[in-house]
């Protein structure tokens, strides 16, 4: 009797590792399968073409204002007061307008004393939200949404907007916010000057092919939101950080290194301004991308801030710590030619 327990006992020990054995190879077959889907996602190059200027400017101050009013009636319901569109007007159209574009997870806030010193100036000072951004009781998660040709459609219509409200277009962008620059240099010939800050191009810290990598993945596959504990809490600025939101904003770099290595920008006077303390992205590729530029007989004027500073990335906002607002921005009005 004990023998034909102990043969049923082993019997059933012996079905039960044949089904475990079962179950580990269909495991390992799932995740095998993954993982090369996951490379093949990752080693294909997402599409940077297609992606052409449609302009629309305004034709008059009235009409630019009409069209910023717009903007308001439409983010009034989602999107939080601190993080807003921002229009500081002299109630006329003046010499120079300039367009402040803020950097992926802030919003316009985050040029507000920048753009007081432009104003101040005698300038009218444009800073339009990236869509997504500052979104009432959202978080970075909202950033998964973002897609391409809307950052390539938000670059048209600031531009559109602020051809009514100075003679002269001026374009400040502060890293996606100076991708976007980079895109609305290569497009617009009805802007005078851009200056990118610290463009994100490519991630700091990463080999340029697992950048590529990265991008070509992280463009593919749903959003993962990453947590940002150590951060600062600010009311106009999520936390954390995007993996989709991060991945469009350097497809848009790609897609001006692709533009640019077909025919020559259509602004002329470009500033490029980098931080040699920067890791959150790859100074090389800003360097790259200006000599791209220059060999089709550009001059671009270039400054960057000393390591020996220790600025952040967010160097331009001043609810970062361990930026120099004041030193910052006067040598940006410096570079601008508005403090002389």
């Amino acid at each position: 009797m004990h023998n034909d327990i102990d043969e049923l006992n082993m019997l059933e020990e012996s079905k039960s590792k044949h089904l475990l054995k079962k179950v580990a190879k269909i495991v390992g077959i799932i995740l095998l399968v993954l993982l090369i889907v996951l490379i093949i996602f990752g080693v294909i190059p997402a599409s940077t073409k297609g992606i052409p200027s449609s302009p629309d400017p305004v034709v008059s101050y009235d009409q630019a204002i009409k069209r910023f009013e717009g903007i308001q009636e439409e983010e009034g319901p989602i999107v939080k007061d601190v993080a807003a569109s921002r229009l500081m007007t002299h109630g006329e159209k003046t010499d120079k307008v300039y367009v402040l574009i803020h950097g992926l997870t802030n919003s316009p806030r985050q040029f507000i004393e920048l753009g007081e010193l432009l104003y101040e100036a005698g300038n009218n000072v444009l800073i339009v939200r990236i869509p997504h951004h500052g979104v009432e009781d959202a978080d970075v998660g909202e950033l998964g949404k973002l897609e391409l040709e809307e950052l390539t459609e938000y670059g048209d219509s600031v531009v559109d907007i602020a051809v009514g409200l100075g003679d002269e277009v001026h374009v400040v962008g502060l890293s996606v916010g100076g991708t976007v620059a980079a895109w609305i240099a290569q497009n617009r010939a009805d802007v005078e000057r851009v200056m990118l800050m610290s463009p994100m191009l490519g991630l700091g810290g990463m080999p340029q092919f697992v950048d590529y990598f990265l991008r070509n993945l992280f463009i593919r596959i749903p959003d993962i939101s990453l947590g940002g504990p150590g951060e600062v809490v600010r009311e106009h600025a999520y936390r954390g950080q995007s993996t989709r939101g991060v991945a469009v904003s350097m497809l848009l770099g790609q897609t001006v290194f692709s533009q640019a290595r077909m025919s020559a920008p259509e602004v002329n006077g470009i500033i490029i301004v980098t931080n040699a303390n920067d890791h959150t992205v790859d100074n090389i590729y800003a360097e790259k991308l200006t000599e791209v530029w220059e060999n089709w007989g550009d001059e671009i004027v270039r400054y960057e801030f000393p390591k020996s500073l220790g600025f952040p990335h967010n160097l331009i906002d001043i609810t970062e710590p361990g930026t120099d607002i004041d030193l910052v921005n006067q040598k940006i009005l410096e570079l601008l030619g508005e403090n002389e």
